[in-house]
């Protein structure tokens, strides 16, 4: 075996490595892609919950709103209610009195 031979072989172990690592750095290239697109549809669903989240928020403010309004109109009923019995009975004290007074 000669000195060409010799570098003929190195010369062609190289190429066979040089092939197999541009077959590696293709595939590591591809899994970056992959991974970018990945990353990109996270973004958009991260994007798209946040969304949600702000609707979903707005939607709580219109409900507690409308729940507040509620209560202050429940607040006007029972005070009313409490003025109408007081009233009645009132007029009951007074209708008594009134009987008393006659006897």
């Amino acid at each position: 075996m000669t000195i060409e031979d010799l570098a003929m072989i190195t010369q062609q172990g190289f190429i066979g490595m040089e092939q197999r690592m541009d077959k590696r750095f293709e595939k590591l290239e591809s899994d970056v892609l992959s991974i970018k697109e990945d990353v990109s549809s996270l973004k958009e669903d991260v994007s798209s919950l946040k969304e949600d989240v702000s609707s979903l928020k707005e939607g709580q403010k219109e409900t507690n709103r409308r729940l507040a309004s509620l209560e202050r109109k429940q607040m006007g009923t029972l005070l009313s209610l409490d003025e109408t019995i007081t009233r009645k009975e009132f007029e009951s004290v007074v209708h008594r009195v009134e009987i008393l007074e006659k006897q």
